[in-house]
């Protein structure tokens, strides 16, 4: 005859691999949370980077007109500076 008592099978107990602490979820966010910043890190810093040195490359290009002779290259590096200024701007602020 064989007794199954809840958490106990045939004399030995059985083991759980679930977690019901809240704990748990919180640690895998922090987890998942250091993660993203590891991973942005480089990518903020090119960034940031960038900002600071496309303006030396915008304003000579203004000045000689070659600006206006390569419109679209000018735009593309307008654009490139905005996009480092906003995605760099949290950079090295740990």
């Amino acid at each position: 005859m064989q007794v199954s008592v809840q958490g106990v099978s045939a004399g030995r107990p059985t083991m759980s691999t679930q977690s019901t602490s809240t704990f748990d979820g919180v640690a895998d966010w922090t987890a998942r949370k250091d993660a993203g910043r590891k991973l942005l890190a480089p990518v903020r810093c090119l960034a940031f980077w960038s900002a600071v040195v496309l303006p030396f490359v915008l304003v000579p290009m203004m000045v000689s007109g070659l600006a206006g002779e390569s419109l679209p290259l000018f735009a593309a590096l307008v654009v490139a500076n905005l996009a480092g200024a906003v995605l760099g701007r949290n950079y090295n602020r740990d």
